[in-house]
């Protein structure tokens, strides 16, 4: 069968799992009589870079003007590289292409048990916010879609390192195009993904793609992350900021590896927390000066920001439900409030701590439980209130231990409320150069103590991880523990001399972070 192949320039190819090529870059060009056709040409003004499918069908290349092809049925199917290279594999009946500029549709046959292969009703396009903005992250893909249903029950984009995938994207359907952002994915490398779109019971399932990752970030690094017992390791997601030191302008993303699969230069002087919002949309920043200074949020995806000059927070900021963030407000000439606020800009007091503590007020840390509706306040040498958003106290933690806060050295930072206890970053435990991550329970019995022998007079975080495991922040000593109940060192990762702000591990990019559920 004679192959025309019009309209592809050498590149990334975009390919669907479905038994034929209709484009390959100049390194590996269509066979010329096996069973592909292409004709005609479409222009576009979006060229899709990086963009790469496995199991042989493309239609477009990167700075390609796009290419229409239309179907054949093959027989074997194919598995393809980056370069466009093909081999057999089982056969598989059924293709159709149509598209540039990355959009795809294909066929495939079949049904199990209420799941339909169904790639003929598909069209998907894919791309990197780095194609978008050269600023951006090239590990953030950005995948829209539709599907030849009449309606959309739910969907998500399932992607990984290969077609077992492994991470499910949930698909917002208000979005424009299914719009929906890959997350999470390492620099450098090839990642998988299909739709699954759920209709009247029936699951239907598109072809399978691949995309391209850009290259690893220069603006921020690690000095070093070692995992000692990846048994007990706890694989996840680090929201990590430097507050001080080289990288100090950038909030970034660590993942279980210690890859920095994320990064937003934000221009600041230090960021004290980098927090996603709990529908996981945007990521917010606050500064750790002790004057204050804006917010900034940034869209997941870094191509949307915004800074909100006439708000005046500092030290910390966390999630509450759908896009709304609390924070701890600066602005006022009494002591620190929580203050709600959405991406609009508006604004709401819940909390107005100058009416439970005394003389020097600094409010450090802030966390929210939407198990309980409360937020806990630390103010740094005065207490930990557990705060209604009616805006009253429900307990503080003085009143549970005895001699109060000096009970662990007068002095905390990040802390966590659990269910039947609460654990304190103690920035000097004893009154002494010693930090600590101490464990209450609501009595104010201790339950735990890890003491790394590190000091950390300013900032300093703890976090309870779901399997039990804890994270330490150790800020000026610019170190990381991830210890397991009986302390013993899991995981470690350095800044590399750069002041560590508060950190908070997630297990997925998805969705609310675990603790605010906890």
């Amino acid at each position: 069968m004679h192959t025309r192949m019009v309209g592809l320039r050498t590149g990334a190819l975009l390919v669907a799992a479905s038994g034929f090529v209709v484009g390959c870059s100049e390194e590996s060009p269509a066979p010329a009589n096996d069973s592909v056709a292409s004709v005609g040409a479409t222009n576009t003004t979006s060229p899709m870079a990086g963009v790469t499918g496995a199991g042989g069908m493309a239609t477009s290349s990167a700075g390609s003007m796009g290419t229409t092809g239309t179907g054949t049925t093959a027989t074997g199917s194919s598995t393809a590289t980056a370069s466009g290279s093909v081999s057999d594999a089982s056969a598989v009946t059924g293709s159709t292409s149509v598209g540039g500029s990355g959009t795809e549709t294909s066929t495939a046959t079949g049904t199990t048990g209420g799941v339909v292969p169904s790639g003929d009703l598909f069209t998907v396009e894919a791309e990197l916010a780095s194609d978008v903005d050269p600023n951006a992250p090239g590990t953030v893909g950005i995948v829209t879609w539709s599907v030849e249903l009449g309606s959309v029950d739910s969907a998500t984009i399932e992607f990984g390192l290969d077609t077992t995938y492994g991470t499910a994207a949930p698909v917002d359907l208000t979005a424009e195009g299914f719009r929906t952002l890959l997350l999470g994915m390492k620099p450098s490398s090839t990642y998988h993904f299909r739709v699954v779109a759920m209709a009247g019971g029936t699951t239907y399932v598109s072809d399978d793609y691949s995309i391209d990752t850009g290259p690893p970030t220069d603006s921020v690094e690690l000095g070093g992350f070692t995992i000692h017992d990846e048994a007990a390791h706890e694989r996840g997601f680090i929201v990590a900021s430097y507050w001080q030191g080289s990288g100090s302008s950038v909030a970034f993303i660590i993942d279980a590896d210690g890859e920095i699969v994320w990064w937003y230069d934000s221009g600041a002087n230090g960021i004290a927390r980098a927090r996603m919002s709990a529908d996981g949309k945007n990521m917010w920043l606050i500064t750790p000066n002790n004057m204050g200074g804006p917010l900034q949020r940034v869209s997941m995806d870094t191509l949307d920001a915004q800074t909100y000059g006439e708000v005046v927070g500092s030290h910390d900021i966390t999630p509450v439900s759908g896009a709304t963030m609390a924070f701890l407000e600066y602005g006022e000439n009494d002591c620190d409030s929580i203050f709600e606020i959405d991406p609009s800009g508006t604004t709401q007091e819940v909390f107005e701590s100058d009416d439970f503590l005394s003389g020097m007020c600094h409010g450090n840390a802030l966390r929210y439980s939407q198990a309980e509706d409360v937020y806990t306040f630390s103010d740094v040498q005065q207490d930990i209130l557990v705060v209604n958003r009616q805006g009253g106290v429900e307990w503080r933690i003085s009143e549970i231990l005895e001699g109060g806060i000096d009970a662990y050295g007068g002095r905390q930072h990040g802390h966590h409320l659990l269910d039947e206890s609460i654990v304190v970053f103690a920035n000097g435990w004893d009154g002494q150069n010693n930090s600590v991550a101490v464990e209450y329970d609501l009595a104010g019995q201790e339950l735990w103590r890890y003491d790394a022998g590190e000091y950390s007079a300013n900032l300093g975080d703890v976090q309870r991880l779901p399997g039990g495991n804890t994270l330490v922040t150790f800020s000026n000593a610019s170190i990381v523990h991830e210890v397991d109940p009986q302390k013993n060192i899991v995981m470690e990762f350095d800044g590399g001399g750069s002041r560590i702000g508060y950190t908070l591990w997630r297990e997925t990019l998805y969705g609310s972070p675990p603790d605010i559920l906890q």
